[in-house]
């Protein structure tokens, strides 16, 4: 093996790496040389190391120009140029050395001599270095094999290379190829400030490979000095990171499946210490015995973490196994114990027999040394104790109204496990009596014994000494095993009970059966009628409906049927409570008994529902009762301190042989005629005749219609009407009005059809259907010039949680601006739900949506509303307009609703605007904006294009 020395003679600084590979050596060499020169001063030689590059051991010293180096290819040329001649210097598989000399010398003694001498003197300090290395390899095998630290095997790896290489700086780097996580365990450099610290990582970045990265990557030592750093940056092979060395040298580490888990790195900073080629060759043999090294070291460490894993979940394994065993043992043992009671239960005895075989089977299962039962007389309040055994304390006698721990235990009626320091804690407590000390129990177990939901007794098992302690365990157990002793008691108890009840039944049976007969009764009385009211039920309604039918059918008997149903009870149940619910239903239904006939039957359907079954009278007496409820219902109820309104709302129909083909056909139609008079506002009734059925049935045909429509896009259609500034006549909003263009070219006005769908699913539909043409009228290019849209909106819809969302959801799809869409509520809408109405409300107010309140002055007109509700504004009602003329009273109303809005900054609309005169009363009074046909009858879209571009 070549060893790499440089010696330079008295006039050249001194360097000597042959040191690591003996001192002496080195020191033989110098005096070889100098003797050399002394001898033959006269004399042009010098002595040239081999390897790679030639390197100047010496030379005659009179000032001829050797070079320091030589590369290897260009000796025999260099030799030829200046005429020298050349001597090998000890031989290996190569030779060690050369010495070159003047032609004139070529065969002088000397100069044979001097190749001799330090030929052998080279063979002996490679010698030397071999054995060296050998001893490193050994020692980082021996380190590997001793050490399961992986952090001390590395740092005695270091140790030991220093003695053959220069490596001040040296470390050691881990790859994870799955997370591409480089991580550095071992870290040495004393120059490089910005090092990274041991135990650091980093992940690896394809775009930016480090020399560390590149290596790992490739799986190949790399050998770089300054300049090729410079190179490789510069080509984007990679990049140094920290300072950059003079050389730097890298070589990987592999497992025995050739794939690379890490590697070491050495690097140098001052360019006279730069790596000869025998230093990197023994640096790269080391890596590999580093690599197998740690490799094995890895594994071990892996293996022995598994084995530790693998024995814990062994450990655990068996545990689960011990304790499934006791567990089985203990369920055996129990279901044994279990079926001891059952047995002892059937068996033939008295009372004291079955305690005394229960305390056997509980003492089988738990300490029971010291067992007693208790039992607990509801009626009464009396504790006694018909079995007690214990070491220290008497069976106690009947007791009743003391506070010991029995007591306390049918007080809880819950499982107790009592020891000494709780027990002292109940009786500061006051819980229980103090207790004398030799009768005060160690641990005290007691467990309530049930009949259905009352305690009717008590177990219990309690210790003297402190190696005796219950524990929540036998508490479980005891509790189990308890539910099992509470039915061998009742079975007993049971049996004993039935000889006496054999004795009393005879002198019973008349007495039940009279019970019996009133309890039929009276179960027939309340399976027929309202619990609340007392009114007949529907039941008992449908029951003599049926009879009353079939007497209309056999002799045509007159027959009349009302529904009836209390306005504004749902409001009165939900602001007052269900207490003064019921009590309006039931003042309600004095009322309306007051005003039956006698033989008319009166029921509760359910709610604030009721019905009326008239038989033998006609539709005029019919209406006569129906008046009757009518005047009884103008005056207020008084309900816990409140005064409370409620109107009815009444349907009647008489029995028809040509409409009415079973007696449920007159609950339908009086119950349409019901629902007819809510949606004509209430408190009154109607008959069902010819022509409300022709509605009926024009209004199922004509909603069909509508869901048709609803599909298409030529059918219902949005008509535009301006809304302008009274003051200068500029168009400020629009307002969409739907309107039914027919098949056979007749337009129908929502008045005509939109009545019907109060209360339908289908009016929602019909809400989205218009927002959704107007939103995409918006969007069109040629309308982003037009003012904001009104468009009209249901009770149902703003009641509805998911409307808002949809709102917002089709002004986003089309790209609206939210503030080009407002909608217009009336105050119904408000009072159904009011609540959730105000949550949408705030909803689409905070995203833009503006929201009026329409009809102003129609209903209520409460303040409450336009305080409560995030309204922006206002549209008074076009009554109150049609009259502003002609009526002082309107116009004060609808001065004062103007100036209300003002101090609420609420823009107002006065609806209905027809003359001229009317647009100057209400300049006159200030208000703001004005619509009606004064100004434009509504208009479909094609038509509303000039006035707008103009």
């Amino acid at each position: 093996m070549n060893v790499p020395i440089v010696i330079h003679d008295a006039h050249r600084s001194l360097h000597d790496p042959l040191a690591r590979a003996g001192s002496h050596r080195s020191a033989a060499i110098t005096e070889l040389l100098d003797a050399l020169r002394a001898a033959h001063p006269g004399q042009r030689w010098a002595a040239y190391l081999a390897g790679e590059h030639k390197h100047l051991l010496g030379c005659d010293g009179q000032g001829y120009d050797w070079p320091e180096r030589i590369a290897g290819s260009d000796v025999e040329a260099f030799c030829r140029a200046r005429g020298l001649q050349r001597r090998v210097a000890g031989m290996g598989e190569e030779p060690l050395g050369w010495v070159l000399a003047c032609a004139s010398c070529a065969n002088t003694p000397w100069l044979a001599d001097l190749a001799l001498h330090l030929g052998s003197l080279l063979q002996s300090a490679a010698l030397i270095r071999a054995q060296t290395t050998q001893r490193v390899l050994y020692e980082i095998s021996s380190l590997a094999s001793s050490t399961r630290d992986r952090g001390t095997f590395i740092k005695g790896v270091h140790q030991q290379l220093t003695t053959l290489i220069d490596a001040e700086n040296f470390s050691l780097a881990l790859y994870d190829r799955l997370r591409a996580k480089i991580t550095f365990p071992y870290y040495i450099d004393n120059t490089d400030e910005h090092a990274p610290a041991a135990d650091s990582y980093e992940f690896l970045d394809p775009k930016r490979i480090t020399l560390t990265g590149h290596v790992l990557t490739r799986g190949q030592s790399l050998f770089v000095d300054a300049h090729d750093i410079e190179l490789g940056e510069a080509q984007g092979r990679f990049f140094c990171a920290g300072k950059r060395p003079e050389f730097w040298m890298g070589a990987p580490l592999k497992n025995a499946a050739d794939e690379v888990f890490g590697m070491l790195a050495m690097q140098v900073y001052d360019a006279s210490r730069i790596y000869s080629t025998e230093d990197r060759t023994l640096f790269q043999v080391v890596a590999q015995h580093v690599g197998m090294a740690l490799e094995r070291l890895l594994h071990r460490t892996d293996l022995e973490q598994t084995v530790l894993l693998r024995t814990q979940q062994l450990s655990a394994a068996n545990h689960a196994l011990r304790q499934e065993v006791v567990d089985r043992e203990r369920a055996e043992h129990l279901q044994s114990a279990l079926f001891q009671i059952t047995e002892l239960a059937s068996q033939q005895g008295d009372m004291d027999a079955l305690f005394h075989g229960l305390h056997v089977i509980v003492g089988e299962l738990l300490e029971a040394q010291n067992f007693y039962i208790a039992l607990y007389d509801n009626a009464t309040g009396e504790v006694a104790f018909p079995y007690f055994v214990d070491e220290r304390t008497a069976r106690p006698g009947t007791r009743r109204g003391q506070r010991g721990f029995t007591e306390y235990v049918i007080r809880q009626q819950r499982p107790c496990l009592i020891d000494r320091e709780q027990a002292l804690r109940l009786e500061a407590q006051g819980e229980i009596e103090a207790q004398k000390e030799s009768h005060r129990s160690w641990s005290w177990l007691g467990i309530p014994l049930f009949e259905g939901e009352q305690v009717r007794g008590i177990l219990v098992v309690q210790s003297y000494s402190p190696e005796v302690g219950y524990t929540l365990r036998d508490q479980e157990l005891l509790t189990f095993v308890s539910r099992h002793i509470d039915t061998a008691l009742s079975r007993r108890s049971a049996a004993e009970a039935i000889h006496t009840a054999n004795l009393q039944l005879e002198a019973r049976v008349n007495d039940r059966t009279r019970e019996l007969d009133l309890a039929n009764a009276q179960l027939q009385y309340e399976n027929s009628h309202d619990a609340l009211t007392g009114l007949a039920n529907r039941s008992h309604l449908q029951q003599r409906l049926q009879a009353a039918w079939q007497q209309f059918c056999d002799d045509d008997r007159q027959l009349i049927v009302m529904f009836i149903d209390l306005d504004r009870f749902k409001l009165v149940n939900d602001t007052l409570g269900h207490h003064c619910g019921d009590d309006l239903l039931i003042q309600a239904a004095e009322r309306l008994r007051s005003c039956m006939r006698s033989n008319d039957l009166l029921a509760r359907l359910g709610g604030d529902e009721f019905a009326v079954l008239a038989q033998g009278a006609s539709l005029e007496m019919g209406s006569v009762i129906a008046e009757r409820i009518l005047v009884a219902f103008d005056l207020p109820f008084q309900i816990d301190g409140h005064t409370v309104f409620s109107s009815c709302s009444i349907g009647v129909v008489g029995a028809d042989r040509q409409f009415h083909k079973e007696p449920d056909d007159l609950l339908r139609d009086a119950d349409i005629a019901m629902y007819r008079v809510k949606n004509a506002g209430r408190d009154s009734f109607a008959v069902f005749n010819q022509q409300l059925r022709r509605e009926v049935s024009d209004q199922i045909e004509q909603e069909g219609a509508l869901r048709n429509a609803l599909k298409r896009t030529d059918e219902l259609v949005p008509y535009f009407q301006p809304i302008v500034c009274v003051t200068s006549g500029k168009l400020l909003a629009l307002e969409a009005l739907i309107r039914w263009h027919q098949p056979d070219g007749r337009v129908i006005a929502p008045g005509n059809f939109l009545s019907a769908l109060e209360g339908l699913r289908l009016i929602g539909r019909l809400d989205l259907y218009m927002l959704q043409r107007v939103i995409e009228i918006l969007a069109l290019p040629e309308n982003a010039h037009w003012p904001a849209v009104h468009v009209n909106c249901s009770a149902y819809s703003i009641t509805r949680a998911e409307f808002a969302a949809e709102v917002l959801a089709l002004l986003a799809d089309h790209g609206v601006a939210p503030s080009r869409i407002c909608l217009e509520l009336t105050e119904g809408a408000l009072v159904a739900e009011p609540e959730r109405a105000r949550q949408t409300m705030k909803q689409l107010a905070d995203n833009g949506v503006s929201v009026v309140l329409d009809d102003f002055g129609a209903g209520f007109s409460s303040l409450s509303y336009v305080h409560q509700y995030h309204f922006s504004g206002l549209k008074i009602d076009k009554s109150f307009i049609f009259e502003l003329s002609s009526s002082a009273r309107s116009r004060a109303i609808v001065r004062a609703i103007v100036r209300m809005a003002e101090s609420l900054d609420l823009t107002v609309v006065a609806e209905g605007v027809e003359d001229p005169v009317t647009l100057d009363l209400l300049r006159e009074i200030g208000a703001g904006q004005a619509q009606g046909y004064h100004f434009s009858r509504p208009m479909p879209e094609a038509s509303l294009m000039l006035p707008l571009t103009n």
